[in-house]
């Protein structure tokens, strides 16, 4: 089964509280444009904001993706998705970072010393493409800001919450 589009909207109140309202909506990406996406979502607000004393202030479109048949096809064995390695990319409009997190990274793309080996080939070749952007798609700061050169880069362990489902039973 094949998971919703979410067409989600950020509603704030008099006194500067904010709570969200979503839809789920059925997206076919081969016969509807991202063009036709937007207008639904201003369509959909334009029909929630008589409906509420609130005001929308943002929302997003959060549209599921499945990954590429030339990806793996199941983790490699071993791997913990804590583990993190945190690139640190630069833009030339204001000293803030933008990191790029690889969760289970591999160990190759470690120099002897354990520290990331930025000229690793495929870790090299991942910040070549952030910062020079691929085609029509240029990674940004959050704020919108091309991202110019890497500052740095770090290992961490990020905590992960236990994600299984569990049942509850009762007796």
């Amino acid at each position: 089964m094949a998971d919703a589009t979410i067409f989600d909207y950020l509603i704030q109140d008099d006194q500067g509280l904010t709570n969200r309202s979503s839809l789920f909506m059925a997206y076919d990406g081969a016969t509807q444009t991202v063009d036709a996406l937007i207008g639904g979502w201003l369509a959909f607000g334009g029909l929630i904001d008589p409906t509420i004393d609130g005001q929308i202030i943002q929302g997003r479109i959060t549209i599921p993706l499945s990954p590429s048949g030339t990806w793996k096809t199941a983790p490699v064995e071993g791997n913990n998705v804590n583990q993190v390695m945190s690139l640190n990319f630069e833009n030339d409009f204001n000293r803030y970072l933008t990191p790029l997190l690889l969760p289970s990274y591999k160990e190759t793309q470690l120099s002897p010393d354990g520290s990331p080996n930025l000229a690793a080939t495929a870790l090299a070749a991942l910040i070549a493409a952030v910062i020079a952007g691929s085609g029509v798609n240029f990674p940004n700061s959050r704020d919108l800001h091309d991202l110019d050169a890497i500052r740095d880069a770090f290992l961490t362990v990020r905590k992960v919450r236990n994600q299984k489902q569990r049942t509850r039973v009762t007796g």
